[in-house]
């Protein structure tokens, strides 16, 4: 008997991680992506203890623990360097996987290594142009000229779904959040750590003109650290606005905006070999991820800013329980199941996301003293269960 194929668009996290769980469910996956190849593109992420367990059913858990930095503590700081509070993070003692620091290129390279070991194809410059279903089966088209047809379509295409721009075209588009983020690598030999437990602290930092955070993420580099800054702005920069900004420049503004912070912080953006920036933008809640014979994922159904550290783990958590419906029901019964299953989830951490980026705008000096005292005396009270929820949650195969 013919396999059902499962076109998913997408072939970032979601999309792959998707893939490799129909496959193991019987079906016939085939990704599509619009980029020209495999890239590097992207800086560091965290994948949270949840987010892990789903990578420990495709065997990649332990080979991503092994490159990246186990993340145990979180240490919340003002801009003078001053601690307001040391809470766990996600170490595996509590857990049974710890959350690590990575840097995308390296998850999303497994991933593809595995998709490639595994034989599913994956198409690439098919930019998605237009779906259409019919009673028996739904077919992509790109704007290649070329067309696929399937019996289900998967929008895995992040928070610019083309996807959800086709399949839902009364829907709104994402909206900018009032913060740019900047970020990406540096390396410094002033970085290096004085001991193992100081390697696996992040940093949170808080200062009146924006916020700084940083940790290690490379079990080969020691001097290593990804890192990244939010920083407030009234309106969205343009694409050209963003294409001309220039490295050089956009570093010595970071210099000048953070000068008088406490070390490593200027080192950090001294010494940062690449960086990336660009407007943090939030999606309004979707009622419905599906419509006919398509489906969305991740960030295509339910962008979640970065602020929680959870959008990796989401993505893959999603993959697991559709893949899951989908080995056990019809697509249409499936579908429903999925969203049922994942909606109160995570309208839950989107609304906890906001509601941190809030904390990061710019404030008076006076007015960040008293945010500043007031998260502390919060993390010292209640920090230590302030990722339990989303940390415990376990998305299983069986």
């Amino acid at each position: 008997m013919t396999r059902p194929k499962v076109l998913i668009i997408g072939g970032g996290i979601a999309g792959p991680a998707l893939a490799l769980f129909l496959k193991k469910a019987g079906l016939q996956p085939v990704v599509f992506e619009a980029h020209e190849g495999p890239s590097d593109i992207g800086g560091g992420l965290q994948i949270a203890p949840n987010g892990m367990r789903v990578l420990s059913q495709l065997d990649l858990a332990e080979p991503l623990r092994t490159s990246g930095i186990e993340s145990d503590e979180f240490c919340f700081e003002d801009q003078s360097g001053r601690v307001m509070a040391c809470i766990p993070n996600g170490p595996s003692s509590r857990y049974g996987l710890p959350a690590i620091f990575i840097s995308r290129s390296v998850l999303h390279a497994k991933l593809l290594r595995e998709i490639n070991r595994q034989d599913i194809p994956i198409h690439y410059s098919k930019r998605l142009r237009g779906v259409t279903s019919s009673a028996y089966s739904v077919a992509a088209e790109f704007a290649d000229g070329s067309s696929a047809e399937g019996s289900i379509l998967v929008g895995a295409d992040g928070i610019h779904s083309q996807t959800r721009r086709v399949v839902f075209p009364d829907t709104s588009a994402p909206f900018y959040t009032g913060l740019m983020v900047i970020g990406g690598f540096a390396r410094d030999p002033a970085l290096q750590p004085a001991n193992t437990r100081l390697q696996s602290r992040a940093h949170m930092i808080y200062g009146a003109n924006g916020f700084f955070g940083y940790g290690y993420y490379d079990s080969a580099e020691a001097t290593a650290v990804m890192w990244w800054s939010h920083q407030q702005r009234g309106s969205e920069p343009s694409r050209e606005e963003l294409h001309a900004i220039d490295a050089d420049g956009l570093r010595e503004r970071l210099i000048e905006r953070h000068q008088g912070w406490a070390e490593p912080v200027p080192t950090i953006v001294r010494s940062a070999q690449r960086i990336l920036w660009g407007p943090i933008h939030d999606l309004a809640d979707l009622k419905t991820w599906f419509r006919d014979r398509a489906v969305l994922i991740g960030d295509a159904a339910h962008a979640i800013s970065p602020h929680a550290g959870q959008g990796v783990s989401l993505a893959l958590e999603d993959a697991i329980c559709l893949a899951r419906h989908l080995r056990k029901a019809s697509f249409a019964d499936a579908f429903a199941a999925y969203q049922r299953e994942r909606q109160t989830r995570v309208g839950k951490l989107v609304t906890e996301a906001r509601r941190r980026g809030h904390a990061k705008h710019a404030r008076t000096p006076g007015e960040a003293r008293i945010r500043n005292f007031i998260m502390g005396m919060f993390l010292r009270l209640r920090g230590n269960r302030m990722f339990e929820e989303a940390y415990r949650y376990a998305a299983d195969w069986d």
